[in-house]
């Protein structure tokens, strides 16, 4: 089986909910210390778009 094949077979294949939750712990992970590292160096600059746009969805789905 050539590599696209393969690739291809792994992209149809279903992820159990464990694999997913995993995936995305380890990625909130690896973002907050990329995010950590650059307030330490004083390097990180916030994206203004994500921010509002964190700030409308916060609006339109208030909490109960």
């Amino acid at each position: 089986m050539d590599d696209n094949n393969n690739n291809r077979a792994q992209e149809g294949r279903k992820r159990s909910l464990t694999s997913v939750t995993l995936q995305w712990v380890a990625e909130k992970l690896r973002r907050t210390a990329r995010i950590k590292e650059e307030l330490q160096r004083g390097t990180y600059q916030v994206d203004s778009n994500k921010v509002a746009q964190a700030i409308l969805d916060g609006e339109n789905h208030p909490k109960s």
